[in-house]
């Protein structure tokens, strides 16, 4: 744990002097940093930037877009951009944080490229990164900031990038693009079909209508129907299906949660429902799923492999 007072004075100093962090291929705004000793929770919001949090001591719950995850210390995440999230914590966490966007205009293509390709990860969720880069060098900064003074500002500033670059690389170590296994969506609906799949994606713990998605990405019900068949080959309920099942596997993959929280955070109506579906479509009970996912590397070859079962299965001729 750190004190309180290098929390404080390194909030100070940070906030102060470190808005904007240039490197060899990065330029990024930080809209704020914070280390809070006894941080108990917040009220539900969403916010236009990336913010990476990391706990340092003490237990919580993290909600995300109808999504319920254990916190507990050494857990890094990131909440993305217009996602609905808070946390609660019954007795406090120690949390480090910090937000940012990149400058686009100062940042090189391949960081750019490898930004957005991260973007694009629905689960940036580290439960057990406390012997991380990113959770080392974050402790070292603070420290670092809370001692400011004319000698050490160069190397501040490069920590401060390091850990920021660190925590983006970790996230890419821990995570795959599922849509690089399903369909490739190369026509002109490839926009809509993206805003429908991330429409499911954030509605999966309650009763999902074609209709609801019809209307949110501006189409009847019949052409959002037929697109999905022509484009990806399902149909709507196989698109919803394939989601929750994707979800649950994260779920029971990276978190503790109880078989209950998972069948309701991913849209079953029971733990028999959800048990028979998942055994079904990943061959093996979500009990035993949990068990073989010994690390992050194993659940997400699970996913995959899934993933590109479903391709195969509705690969148009």
């Amino acid at each position: 744990m750190l004190n309180p007072t290098v929390c404080s004075r390194s909030n100070l100093y940070l906030n102060q002097h470190l808005v904007q962090l240039k490197g060899q291929t990065a330029s990024l705004f930080i809209h704020y940093w914070g280390a809070k000793p006894q941080h108990k929770g917040n009220s539900p919001h969403t916010h236009s930037f990336f913010e990476i949090c990391y706990v340092l001591d003490g237990a919580g719950v993290y909600y995300h877009d109808g999504v319920t995850y254990p916190l507990r210390a050494g857990t890094l995440y990131c909440s993305k951009p217009e996602s609905r999230h808070y946390i609660q914590s019954a007795e406090g966490m120690q949390l480090l944080f910090f937000a940012l966007e990149p400058i686009e205009a100062e940042c090189s293509e391949t960081f750019l490229s490898d930004f957005r390709q991260l973007c694009g990860h629905p689960h940036l969720f580290i439960p057990n990164a406390d012997q991380s880069a990113p959770a080392l060098i974050w402790q070292a900064l603070l420290l670092q900031a809370s001692q400011a003074n004319e000698r050490n500002q160069e190397p501040i500033a490069l920590l401060a990038y390091s850990l920021v670059l660190s925590c983006l690389h970790l996230f890419q170590q821990h995570s795959f693009s599922p849509e690089a296994a399903l369909p490739a969506v190369v026509s002109e609906y490839a926009g809509t079909l993206k805003q429908a799949r991330s429409y499911i994606q954030a509605h999966l713990s309650e009763k999902i209508a074609i209709g609801d998605v019809a209307q949110n990405v501006h189409l009847s019900e019949r052409q959002l129907s037929r697109f999905m068949a022509e484009e990806l080959g399902q149909s709507f309920p196989s698109v919803v299906k394939t989601e929750r099942i994707k979800r649950a596997a994260y779920l029971l993959g990276y978190t503790d949660l109880p078989l209950k929280q998972i069948a309701e955070d991913t849209g079953f109506e029971s733990i028999h429902y959800f048990t028979q579906v998942f055994t079904r479509e990943m061959g093996t009970p979500p009990s035993a799923f949990r068990k073989k996912c010994l690390n992050a590397e194993a659940v997400d070859a699970f996913i995959h492999t899934y993933l590109a079962q479903v391709a195969k299965r509705y690969q148009k001729e």
